[in-house]
């Protein structure tokens, strides 16, 4: 999803051990790694990453990417880097779908002291959250016509994850434990749940009224259940690696679930939306970047590429609005015990009070509405 704190991470111990690891791979046996260094700390949340070059006498180096839970209780109280590394490891393959390649996955906590997973490196532009990307950097420096073809091939990498077919033992493997629920009532209790763990570590929080109520909303107009897809789960721009303004890997898999991919687009759209509002030159009426499709517009190419039905995205959006607001508690919570943030700025984050007006005008007046305050 970097707000862990990894500074205090001996690099070098890191190294030596990961080397003896390695070696210990077929093929591996001689190579060394001779180089780790913290991959870019301008986006995330929750997992430590790394970026390494590895080699074998007199052979090409190859560079790859480590990625670990917290070392420390994190953003989240539990990290599956198995189920992680599962979903990856399906997906990968799929035609037109880019991935970084598997590598290896590590569950043995001796090697490294935490279970690990290892993946190709990728190289090219990622959408800063610090500067956030609405506000400078390569995109806000782009032409309307590339930031254009940003938003199409992201949309596109998004209608093909939708087209996976996920079924039989693929599916069993990694679906929702309770069979005889509903998979998006599992899915709302498990961010209500995260939400209570977050909230539970603010002193003085009692009990936030407006969330609750969006929650039983939630509850009373579930959609039917559709045909299960891929819920890549953190679908941003900041987890795209993109080269030339084409998406060339979907990264941070974390948060992935079996569901109804509708759940992807509806929050691409609601983070550009968030990023505007936090982000950009108004806290009222966010406007896009020019070359930056509307909702409605993308909602429809979208549909149109996988034979789904629209009816369901004003649902989706609020859903996402209310997971958000169970991550702000999460947020709230890791940034008042590790000292960054005092008491009265995380219930200020776990508020999330500039967002609340706009979750009330999509109730009142559809997806458009978050956009005419």
């Amino acid at each position: 999803m970097g707000i862990i704190d990894d500074r205090d991470v001996d690099l070098c111990a890191l190294r030596a051990r990961f080397g003896r690891w390695l070696q210990g791979r077929p093929g591996m046996a001689r190579a060394e790694v001779r180089s780790l260094c913290h991959a870019s700390s301008a986006n995330g949340f929750s997992n430590e990453t790394y970026r390494l070059v590895v080699a074998e006498p007199g052979q090409t180096e190859q560079t790859l990417i480590l990625r670990l839970p917290p070392s420390r209780t994190g953003f989240f109280p539990d990290y599956d880097i198995a189920r992680q590394y599962a979903f990856m490891q399906q997906l990968e393959g799929e035609a037109g779908l880019r991935l970084a390649p598997c590598r290896w996955l590590e569950l043995d906590p001796a090697a490294l002291g935490r279970p690990f997973f290892v993946t190709d490196f990728i190289a090219g532009e990622v959408a800063g959250d610090n500067p956030c990307y609405v506000r400078e950097g390569w995109i806000v420096d782009a032409t309307a016509e590339q930031r254009r073809r940003l938003w199409d091939g992201s949309v596109a990498q998004l209608a093909q994850l939708a087209r996976v077919r996920w079924q039989g033992d693929r599916l069993r493997a990694l679906d929702w434990p309770d069979r005889s629920r509903p998979r998006l009532q599992q899915h709302l209790d498990h961010w209500t749940a995260l939400a209570a763990w977050g909230r539970a570590q603010l002193p003085n929080a009692g009990d936030d009224v407006p969330m609750a109520e969006l929650a039983r909303w939630l509850e009373r107009h579930r959609p039917a259940e559709d045909l299960a897809g891929v819920v890549w789960g953190d679908s941003r721009f900041g987890n795209v690696i993109y080269r030339g303004f084409e998406p060339a890997a979907l990264l941070d898999w974390e948060l992935a679930v079996i569901g109804d991919p509708m759940i992807d687009l509806a929050y691409m759209l609601f983070h550009v939306f968030l990023m505007q509002l936090y982000h950009g030159d108004s806290e009222t009426t966010p406007r896009r970047l020019s070359g930056f499709r509307g909702d409605a517009e993308t909602v429809a190419a979208y549909c149109e590429a996988t034979g789904r039905t629209p009816r369901d995205y004003r649902y989706y959006w609020l859903f996402n609005a209310y997971k958000m607001l169970c991550i702000w508690q999460c947020k709230a919570a890791l940034m008042l015990r590790t000292g960054t943030w005092d008491l009265g700025q995380a219930l200020e984050c776990a508020a999330g009070g500039r967002l609340r007006p706009h979750i009330g005008a999509v109730l009142a007046g559809g997806p458009d509405a978050a956009y005419l305050r």
